[in-house]
């Protein structure tokens, strides 16, 4: 019996002694954990790099008669109304679209907005499909914006590159009208792939007032094939042409009677390299067109920031933090917010100054014309050694 109550008293103080012994390393554990101090990513949305063979080629937005076009149509004053870098695309598309209407019949003019805008008010030269592009494209890069060409069945159109919605969009001056899908506006891509697939619904053309009409497939077939063209430097570069089996360059004349008529005559022009999307196999495609089926050939995403993390130091709280700019002809600066302390300018080299928990820095670049790139950010959990924290807080 009582052998029996010693083993149960050792067993007590065993049970006792171990529970101390956890208790010491809980504690011991706690003070660790309190002692140590990291820094973590924990979410982050990062510019891209281009990964592509081909390069998407545009004038310098510079160039004299650009300047011109801005300045002598006021085109600031007609994208002034707009609250949003869309809602101004959407105002010069419109614009474009009411400068006159489309005719079958006409000179050919280069690939000069000025040109083309001069024929139609003073001699009635009204263009088409081609020649609203231009303008539109053109007026883009006057006012920073970078715009690239797309060529469809029997259609001829724009896409412009969106730094709200970090992507290139359909911009149809023509039709005067762009897509959409869930409040996306859609790229080619899509609207190739729709019609392929069947699939329109959910999507729909808008117009300059904001109505909008559901697609069908129908509506669609111009997209049946969809290349981009990988040039919008034909200020510098002007196309060339096959004419009257003549090969030449489409170059501003003193006389625009000089100018190809569209009418009578087969003109073939040349643009240069070019991408076709490869939705199926399919037998069905251009002439002279480089078919690819990578997506990354056409996203060519502009604009982009990328936040690069050099160094953590955990004991003080610091991250120091390089900013390069990937794809921005146009860059001015870069433009930060920290913990939504606000937007402001800034150099490449930052060093940020963390709190104790989630930490939200953000980056942009800025162009000389103003426009705000696509953001990138990085979000950052900072645990601190709370013995040094609490005790230099209270100091």
């Amino acid at each position: 019996m009582n052998q029996k109550k010693n083993i149960d008293v050792v067993s007590i103080k065993n049970r006792i002694y171990l529970r101390i012994i956890i208790l010491f390393l809980i504690i011991g554990l706690v003070i660790f954990f309190m002692r140590l101090s990291f820094i973590i990513v924990t979410d982050k949305k990062n510019g891209e790099y281009l990964v592509t063979d081909y390069k998407f080629i545009e004038d310098d937005f510079s160039h004299p008669r650009l300047k011109l076009l801005r300045s002598r149509e006021h085109l600031d004053e007609v994208v002034a109304s707009g609250k949003s870098q869309f809602e101004k695309i959407v105002l010069l598309r419109h614009w474009v679209n009411q400068q006159w209407k489309a005719g079958k019949y006409f000179y050919y003019p280069p690939f000069d907005a000025v040109e083309i805008l001069d024929l139609a008010r003073k001699h009635g030269n009204y263009g088409f499909c081609a020649q609203y592009a231009v303008v539109f494209l053109q007026s883009c890069q006057s006012i920073g914006l970078h715009a690239r060409y797309i060529d469809l069945i029997g259609h001829f159109a724009t896409a412009v590159w969106s730094d709200e919605y970090n992507r290139w969009v359909v911009m149809d001056p023509d039709n005067d009208i762009y897509y959409e899908k869930d409040g996306i506006p859609l790229r080619g891509r899509d609207l190739c792939s729709a019609y392929w697939n069947k699939k329109t619904k959910g999507i729909y053309k808008v117009n300059y007032d904001g109505n909008k009409t559901k697609v069908t497939v129908n509506d669609l077939v111009n997209y049946k094939l969809y290349s981009i063209i990988m040039k919008a430097d034909q200020l510098s570069e002007p196309i060339s042409i096959l004419y009257k089996g003549l090969n030449s360059n489409l170059t501003l004349k003193n006389n625009y009677r000089e100018y190809p008529y569209i009418g009578n005559n087969v003109l073939k022009i040349f643009f240069g390299e070019s991408l076709m999307w490869k939705e199926f196999d399919t037998n069905e495609s251009f002439r002279d067109r480089i078919i690819t089926d990578d997506p990354d050939d056409f996203r060519y995403a502009m604009n982009q920031t990328r936040i690069n993390t050099i160094r953590y130091y955990p004991d003080k709280g610091i991250v120091k933090i390089l900013l390069s700019a990937i794809s921005s002809p146009t860059f001015k600066t870069f433009i930060i917010n920290a913990n939504n302390s606000g937007w402001q300018e800034h150099k490449e080299k930052q060093i940020l100054y963390l709190k104790p928990g989630f930490n939200k820095f953000s980056a942009r670049i800025l162009t000389k014309f103003g426009w705000p790139g696509t953001e990138s950010y990085i979000r950052y959990f900072y645990k601190p050694n709370f013995f040094k924290y609490f005790l230099n807080k209270e100091i």
